[in-house]
């Protein structure tokens, strides 16, 4: 006779370990804080190389401006402004990555204690079926 309980965690054990297989096992993997930095490191190494990106796509299609009409303190002044402005975007990057990152790494570690409460009781189902077949 099939259990219906046993069915119904077994279900439940399926479906979050494949529903939140890369998220949640990556993240309980790490503690939190190595977690939280190795998340921000990445959104810092996007957000510099969009920056640099778009920055040198500013720079070509401006090429010929900035050659002729601004003298070297211009520029100089002109790349301070922009190394400021990207410290900002960066600083708001890093606040940004640390407050959703661990958020998500708390609710991975919430998502796993209800897999692992699962996958208890179904090892007790099992030890209750084993322990019934030798008697």
């Amino acid at each position: 006779m099939v259990n219906e309980e046993k069915v119904r965690v077994m279900t439940a054990a399926a479906l979050a370990e494949r529903q939140q297989k890369r998220d949640t096992f990556l993240a309980v993997n790490f503690y939190g804080d190595d977690y939280v930095s190795f998340q921000a490191i990445k959104a810092v190494i996007g957000v510099t190389f969009s920056y640099a990106l778009v920055l040198a796509l500013w720079a070509l299609g401006r090429l010929d401006a900035l050659m002729t009409q601004y003298s070297l303190p211009d520029l100089i002044t002109m790349a301070k402004g922009f190394l400021v402005l990207y410290l900002l975007v960066l600083l708001v990057t890093v606040f940004l990555s640390v407050l959703v990152y661990t958020s998500r790494y708390w609710q991975a570690r919430e998502r796993m204690r209800v897999y692992q409460a699962n996958l208890k009781k179904l090892h007790r189902f099992y030890r209750k079926e084993e322990k019934e077949r030798k008697e």
